[in-house]
């Protein structure tokens, strides 16, 4: 199967767990305040040779910004707050379940919301202009170090493909 026709939610499966993933995408978050979940979308959408400037990465920001800051933000701060506090492991799974099916909900209608906006197309696959341009969508310059992290994440994204 083409990547194109690959779901955003099983790309996402594969490349989430896939070595040196998972921590680039919490540096990014935690250094840059960058959003994960689009910064997943810009892997999948750039392995998938789907072209979109960088209008269309703030139409896309624009989108996902209210479920971010209503729902999955303050879930992941309730459960950075409770970490570690002495009997409540359990209320952090709770949380942390929560916050991950909020995020698996979105990504589907992040996925419905990219297919409207891009349509298919035969554009090169180009992973690392498309998390610049996410970067760029959610108010963030790609400076040269930035643009380092990012290239590292495009050449995994690449791998997983």
């Amino acid at each position: 199967m083409l990547l194109r026709e690959t779901a955003l939610t099983d790309y996402v499966s594969r490349l989430y767990p896939h070595p040196g993933v998972e921590p680039l995408l919490l540096r990014l978050q935690n250094d840059r305040d960058l959003d994960v979940l689009l910064l997943l979308v810009a892997c999948w959408l750039g392995c998938s040779g789907r072209a979109a400037a960088v209008a269309d990465w703030r139409a896309i920001c624009d989108w996902q910004a209210p479920w971010h800051r209503q729902i999955i933000g303050p879930l992941r701060a309730a459960r950075i707050a409770v970490r570690g506090l002495d009997g409540d492991a359990q209320l952090y799974s709770q949380i942390k379940e929560c916050e991950q099916a909020a995020e698996w909900s979105q990504l589907q209608r992040l996925q419905i919301e990219c297919l409207r906006l891009i349509p298919s197309g035969d554009a090169e696959p180009d992973c690392l202009q498309h998390l610049i341009s996410c970067c760029l969508g959610q108010g963030v310059s790609a400076s040269e170090e930035l643009r380092l992290t990012l290239q590292q994440l495009a050449d995994l994204a690449a791998e997983v493909g």
